[in-house]
């Protein structure tokens, strides 16, 4: 049966603990304060010469409680900021057909766009003073420094005052409405096919049907509407007709909008790219380096160590393939169960039940806050129409509380994922309890996933822990399909986003080409383990990790993340006294620090392909456990 649009007994989050509503006093007040605080903000550089770096500098004693001001100005903003834009977000993210609050989340753009262009005055600003001096005479400034002097190096890459302000304005209808128009289509979006019926001779796939324009006037009595979340999970059923029929219809639905989708992916590589060279930092490429706090030197050991290990996991899919009777897999086999395995389902209660229960052996206050999360409502669980694909964890770090959206349907993957979720949750909530403000908290994405990854590898060793035969083998299946994505799919996802970012310099790229690039992206990656004739030349439209003008290659900090990770659960397993404390530290302190320090506290050495082997090592003795199932006579 295809998924319920409301399924029962599944809850959904409460947002009143951050507004009351759209028409609260809360939200108007808070609405009416922002306005008055970034005014306040801009008349206070003024007043005090905050402008850019050919201004002349006054005094360090006078820039102390300057810059001592500004902090707390800025402060305010994004505070009131933050709160007002996850607050609307999350209502769009579960019914992207909410008029009212698309309408607010236009009506708050203009304010970012002018908080945006005075934080790169500030920025400009900070070019001229001596951070680190300052810095001695200010426990204030002391603080933030890290923040600062991240600031200051962006300072040297910045078009000046007018041309910061006039990138910030025309991002509202350049880069930001791209991906507006990309995220309203892939939410709203749905195809009516008929995924789920018996598999019939003789008839035509839903791709030939789309392609023809085949219409009998009627629709079949089986026929639903699909949106793209429910395709993809109806992409790891155990019948390979039904995972087929809803590749063809993911596929017939992308193509459906291609031409928008292609109009806004070159619409926003052509802004970020040109706007990062404009700036001097090289490239799109070279300006997430910065923006993900890593060197060029960690993402090539890391890659470096990854590519030795494509042999391996190729061997893992080329063994799912025998599995399945197959001699190659088809795109949609690689979420699909294997009929030797037995993977366990879960009920909503059972999932959290198991996955605190997990958390708890590791530390009371991880699973004392996965119940408080439980408790206040702050997950959004079932999948439904106009509710985004996929899962996430926003933070509303003012009020000290954090949402995760689900679309959970019972399997074993959405057990992870809901570890994984609240992972990121508690490492909001560290930043909370270690007193962090808004100014300290931005993590790199490099960095983002390292709880998320830590919960839930904890989560996956209790079941290994706990279960044989079938079962262990459903285990080890499961999270190798994670694995392959996060070291092979990512890396073909960089390497389709390196090619996009170079080539649309010369001009737009079609449907076709784009199509070609990411073909060619998952040939260099997958190998030939893959179908050639049944692989997802469309991946660009469904993942919308490109569409951000704000953010480019939101890729390879997942591998870096999980890898990371990794290294750092190893540590843990190795039974150090002090682990907890320092790794709460760590998770409140990723925005005050750079990756390579922090890590060094533990020991690592992000640049040394050795570190990154180490990890790989955890996966390697994984495809062995599985081969080794699958060699063993009768899994059971």
């Amino acid at each position: 049966m295809p998924i319920e649009s409301t399924p029962s007994g599944l809850p959904h989050w409460q947002l009143e603990s951050i507004y009351p509503g759209l028409d609260s006093l809360q939200y108007g007040g808070d609405k009416d304060r922002l306005k008055s605080a970034i005014e306040g903000l801009d008349l206070y550089f003024n007043e005090h010469g905050v402008r850019g770096e050919h201004e002349p500098r006054a005094e360090a004693p006078a820039n102390v409680v300057v810059l001592e001001g500004a902090l707390d100005r800025l402060e305010e903003c994004y505070s009131l900021s933050a709160t007002l834009r996850a607050f609307i977000g999350l209502r769009i993210a579960t019914n992207a057909f909410d008029e009212r609050s698309q309408a607010e989340a236009s009506a708050l753009k203009p304010f970012a766009s002018r908080l945006q262009a005075l934080s790169a005055r500030f920025k400009a600003w900070l070019g001229g003073l001596d951070i680190t001096e300052l810095a001695t005479q200010s426990m204030r400034i002391k603080d933030h420094e890290y923040m600062l002097l991240r600031a200051k190096v962006e300072s040297g890459h910045l078009l000046g005052d007018a041309g910061e302000e006039l990138a910030a304005v025309l991002d509202e209808t350049g880069g930001s409405a791209w991906a507006k128009l990309y995220t309203n289509l892939i939410s709203r979006s749905t195809i009516r096919a008929s995924v789920t019926r018996p598999t019939g001779e003789g008839e035509l796939s839903i791709l030939q049907a789309a392609a023809s324009e085949v219409d009998s006037g009627e629709a079949a009595a089986s026929e639903v509407d699909y949106g793209i979340a429910e395709l993809r999970s109806l992409q790891a059923h155990a019948d390979q007709g039904v995972r087929q029929r809803a590749y063809e219809a993911e596929l017939a639905l992308l193509d459906r909008n291609a031409i928008p989708f292609a109009a806004a992916l070159n619409g926003i590589k052509g802004q970020v790219d040109t706007l990062a060279r404009r700036r001097g930092w090289g490239g799109a490429f070279q300006y997430s380096l910065f923006q993900h706090g890593i060197t060029r030197a960690s993402l090539e050991a890391m890659q470096a160590a990854c590519a030795e290990r494509f042999g391996e996991l190729r061997g893992y899919l080329e063994a799912k393939a025998r599995l399945l009777g197959k001699t190659k897999l088809a795109w949609y086999d690689l979420y699909a169960p294997l009929p030797q395995a037995a993977a366990p389902t879960f009920s909503w209660d059972e999932a959290k039940s198991f996955v605190i229960e997990r958390f708890d052996s590791y530390s009371d206050d991880l699973a004392r806050f996965a119940r408080r999360t439980f408790d206040e409502s702050w997950l959004d669980v079932p999948p439904r129409k106009g509710k985004r694909n996929g899962a996430f964890c926003s933070a509303i770090h003012p009020r000290g509380e954090s949402r995760v959206m689900l679309n959970f349907a019972g399997n074993l993957t959405d057990v992870f994922t809901l570890a994984h979720e609240l992972g990121h949750a508690y490492h909001n909530d560290c930043k909370v309890r270690f007193g962090r403000d808004i100014l300290q908290i931005t993590t790199p994405m490099t960095l983002a996933e390292t709880a998320s990854i830590f919960c839930e590898t904890i989560t996956f060793d209790g079941l290994m822990k706990s279960s044989d035969g079938s079962a262990r083998l459903a285990l080890l299946e499961q999270n190798l399909q994670q694995v392959t994505q996060l070291v092979i799919d990512i890396h073909s996802r960089f390497l389709f986003e390196s090619t996009v970012v170079e080539r649309r310099r010369e001009r737009d790229l079609s449907v076709d080409e784009l199509n070609s690039i990411m073909l060619e992206a998952q040939d260099s990656s997958y190998g030939d383990v893959l179908d050639p004739a049944a692989r997802h030349p469309l991946m660009w439209a469904h993942k919308g990790h490109y569409y951000s003008s704000g953010l480019s290659f939101y890729n390879y900090p997942y591998t870096f993340g999980f890898l990371f990770g990794l290294g750092l659960y190893a540590q843990y397993l190795d039974g150090a006294d002090d682990f907890v404390e320092r790794y709460d530290e760590l998770l409140a302190s990723t925005g005050m620090d750079d990756a390579a320090s922090l890590a060094k506290g533990f020991g690592i050495d992000i640049e040394d392909e050795a570190f990154w082997r180490s990890s790989l090592d955890v996966i390697a003795a994984r495809v062995t456990a599985f081969e080794d199932l699958v060699a063993a006579p009768t899994p059971n």
